[in-house]
C-alpha cells in the first residue's frame, strides 16, 4: 500500500489557527514595545528642550514661548502650531509654551497632533508628565510611567 505524503486540510487549518491565535498575542506587545522606543527617542530632546529653556531662564528671566528662541538643535521642519512656533518630526511636534498660565518648558506631541498623547516637562515640577488624547494614548502614558497616575495624566519620573 503507498500512503500519501503531506498535510491534511484539518491539520493545516490548525497550524493557520495556532499562528493566527500567537499573532494576536504578540502584536499588541510588538506596538507597545515600538512606541515605547519612540517615546525614548522624545524623552532625549524633550530633556534638551527643558534644560535649554532653563539656560534661557537664567539668561533672560523668563522662559521661551518659542522653540526657535532656544540655543539648541532639533532635528525636523519648523511649523507653527497655534501661534506657536514649533519642529515636527515624522513622530512628534515639539516646542515650549510657558506664557500665561501655560507653565510647560518643553513639550513633544505625539503625531498625528491631538489624537494620541503628549508628553511635558514644567517649570516648577520634577518629572516628565504624559497626557492621553484617547484610550490608545492612555495605554501608552500607563505603559511609560508604569502606571503612576496623579489626576488626569501620568508621571515618568
Amino acid at each position: 500500500m503507498k500512503k500519501n505524503a503531506g498535510f491534511t486540510l484539518i491539520e493545516l487549518l490548525v497550524v493557520v489557527l495556532i499562528i493566527g491565535i500567537l499573532a494576536s498575542v504578540a502584536l499588541p506587545q510588538y506596538e507597545r514595545a515600538v512606541e515605547k522606543a519612540r517615546a525614548a527617542e522624545a524623552f532625549v530632546l524633550l530633556k534638551n528642550i527643558a534644560d535649554a529653556n532653563r539656560v534661557y531662564y537664567m539668561a533672560n528671566g523668563f522662559y521661551a514661548t518659542h522653540i526657535d528662541e532656544l540655543d539648541i538643535e532639533i532635528p525636523g521642519e519648523d511649523t507653527v502650531y497655534n501661534g506657536w512656533r514649533r519642529k515636527q518630526t515624522d513622530k512628534f511636534m515639539f516646542g515650549t509654551k510657558s506664557q500665561g498660565s501655560a507653565t510647560s518648558i518643553a513639550l513633544a506631541n505625539r503625531l498625528p497632533f491631538g489624537q494620541i498623547y503628549f508628553l511635558y516637562i514644567n517649570h516648577n515640577t520634577e518629572g516628565v508628565f504624559c497626557r492621553f488624547y484617547n484610550v490608545k494614548g492612555e495605554e501608552v502614558c500607563k505603559s511609560l510611567s508604569g502606571g503612576n497616575k496623579e489626576g488626569g495624566y501620568y508621571v515618568i519620573r
